[in-house]
């Protein structure tokens, strides 16, 4: 069984006012709010899942390209 332990979840590491990058290296604006299972920014106009969620350092950076969200 793999299970992930809460400290490998990337969400656990956003904060709030951390830029978004898209995959395409567009900024999606700054976190505003997050949940465990969703963040929410500055700019976009719809939750971002933390499915989409690709990595977390000084930058939340997500899978879905610039077009791809709703604004």
């Amino acid at each position: 069984m793999n299970k992930m332990r809460l400290e490998d979840d990337p969400i656990t590491r956003v904060r709030d006012e951390m830029e978004v990058i898209t995959a395409d290296g567009r900024c999606a604006g700054h976190v505003s709010e997050h949940t465990a299972s969703q963040i929410y920014t500055s700019n976009c106009g719809q939750p971002i899942p933390k499915e989409w969620i690709r990595r977390v350092d000084l930058e939340v950076y997500i899978s879905k390209r610039w077009y791809e969200l709703a604004h």
